[in-house]
């Protein structure tokens, strides 16, 4: 068992792998990309909550956590078959991601950590397509993340990505690109279970409609516009002198 003093250990660990990683991953990126933020009004400062949304690259994770910078680390759910290699793998788990395998051991194993996770008010992001999307249209979701909001009787934060598919051409690259994503209100992704018993894949499917729908013209989280790059150059990064991531 662990005690409470190794928890923190590991913990303080996960953080600074984190912190380290986000930074890299950001000087790495933001030369070559531009990022659009649109409805980060919608993200609570605090308490347990899910962030679900489309996959088109295997570094999406990172886009999406670039709003609450280095110093907040997210819990990343992550697919063991997409960690291909053994410096993905190690990378993973150096910052605390909750890796799902195919085994239905590891599965619950998983979904154990990642309730403990939520109930200690922590943000969980997840792609529940579970594998990554070809176009603006996300595949059918898989039941994994509602089991996780009814389970934890957390909200889930539908989010949009788009523009990352295509960062594996390195002509995409030279016309420096936009990642637009597009943030939407908090859902009680649990509260279905009334309307739809215990068919989580229905359930599942509610989220990818709201997803669906963020990319429409007429969605309401075209407003408050934010240039990540400018906004993280212009306070945390300069912090940094001061301080030192399916079923």
């Amino acid at each position: 068992m662990i005690n409470r003093l190794q928890s923190k250990l590991i913990k303080a660990s996960y953080s600074i792998s984190y912190f380290f990683v986000w930074i890299i991953h950001f000087l790495i990126f933001s030369p070559f990309l531009r990022f659009k933020f649109n409805g980060l009004e919608n993200l609570p400062n605090k308490g347990k909550y899910i962030l679900a949304a489309n996959h088109q690259n295997f570094f999406d994770g990172f886009f999406l956590a670039y709003p609450f910078c280095p110093f907040k680390r997210p819990c990343f759910i992550i697919a063991k078959r997409a960690l291909k290699t053994k410096l993905f793998l190690l990378l993973a788990k150096s910052i605390g991601a909750v890796i799902i395998g195919s085994e239905i051991e590891e599965y619950q194993r998983a979904l154990r950590k990642l309730n403990r996770t939520l109930s200690e008010g922590r943000l969980v992001v997840i792609f529940p397509e579970g594998d990554i999307s070809r176009n603006n249209t996300p595949k059918r979701f898989k039941p994994g993340v509602a089991k996780i909001s009814i389970d934890s009787k957390a909200k889930v934060i539908p989010v949009h990505l788009n523009g990352s598919y295509n960062l594996r051409y390195l002509t995409y690259w030279l016309k420096r690109p936009q990642i637009s994503v597009k943030i939407g209100t908090p859902i009680e992704l649990y509260s279905y279970v009334s309307k739809f018993g215990n068919n989580l894949d229905q359930i599942a499917s509610v989220l990818r409609e709201k997803i669906i729908e963020l990319d429409s013209p007429s969605s309401k989280t075209l407003s408050n516009i934010y240039d990540i790059k400018s906004k993280v150059i212009s306070s945390d990064i300069q912090n940094i002198r001061l301080e030192t991531v399916t079923q």
